[in-house]
């Protein structure tokens, strides 16, 4: 399994749970509250408080637990690189000092705790992107941004850039994909030292690009070929509406985030 087939950002994945159930405002919000307590959380209690309430989320979504592996996986080159370069920069006396390079454990626990931070923001964004529909993340973002209208602000075309960047990333991993063997079928090798897989993803890159602008543009066509306006006068498919079990989600969320900030304490 190769790197592009990890990534399932981006892709919604249909399933009769409660996560699934609760309003994409409540989603949305209870995603950015609990990034943004992980970004400033420091302790390993918290960490581990966090992990574990994300872990009851994967569960209780009953997707399998495989798909937010494979996001993971994806990630791991980034995880690697934290740990070492904090080993190798850490503040404290070096403890193995050769080659001119100074290696310390204290460091490396360091960077295993920032590694275990960017994947519970891997986490919280595939539980998001995972089990909400597209459309209803382009409603939701746009009801709760919808007083900023009063402002001038585009809240509409944001939501809708927003909504096709999530929705076009599974297509621009499918291209990769398809680049990938095209390039393969004619002696091309993705395989080796971290170095020579990094320096045979390079030549990707360029029809990569020309694609992704490609369907960029075809897209623009399409929409102008239909008469798409902005946000003026519109009207939702779906009306949303906030049950118990969206507040009751949001405080459970602000509950740990206030915990959290107790144990980085």
């Amino acid at each position: 399994m190769n790197l592009w087939q990890n990534i399932t950002l981006g892709r919604y994945f249909p399933a009769d749970s409660i996560v699934h159930r609760l309003d994409p405002r409540a989603k949305l919000l209870a995603t950015v509250v609990i990034m943004f307590t992980i970004m400033l959380t420091e302790s390993w209690p918290a960490l581990l408080l966090w992990t574990a309430l994300l872990g009851a989320a994967m569960l209780s979504t009953r997707i399998p637990f495989r798909i937010f592996v494979r996001n993971l996986r994806a990630f791991l080159w980034l995880f690697g690189i934290t740990i070492l370069l904090h080993a190798l920069t850490s503040s404290t006396a070096p403890e193995v000092a050769r080659w001119s390079f100074a290696f310390s454990w204290s460091g490396v626990g360091m960077g295993v705790k920032y590694a275990l931070r960017l994947g519970l923001l891997v986490i919280a964004a595939a539980i998001l992107s995972n089990t909400t529909i597209p459309t209803d993340l382009t409603d939701g973002l746009e009801r709760l941004l919808r007083p900023l209208q009063r402002f001038k602000f585009p809240v509409h075309e944001l939501a809708l850039m927003t909504t096709m960047a999530l929705r076009f990333a599974p297509t621009i991993v499918e291209e990769a994909q398809r680049i990938q063997r095209a390039q393969i079928s004619r002696g091309a090798r993705f395989e080796g030292s971290l170095l020579q897989r990094v320096q045979a993803l390079v030549p990707m890159l360029v029809p990569l690009f020309v694609s992704t602008f490609n369907r960029a543009d075809e897209l623009a066509v399409a929409m102008e070929a239909r008469c798409y306006q902005g946000g003026e006068n519109r009207v939702s498919y779906r009306e949303l509406a906030w049950r118990r079990r969206d507040w009751a989600a949001l405080g459970v969320v602000a509950g740990m985030s206030l915990l959290a900030f107790h144990l980085s304490r």
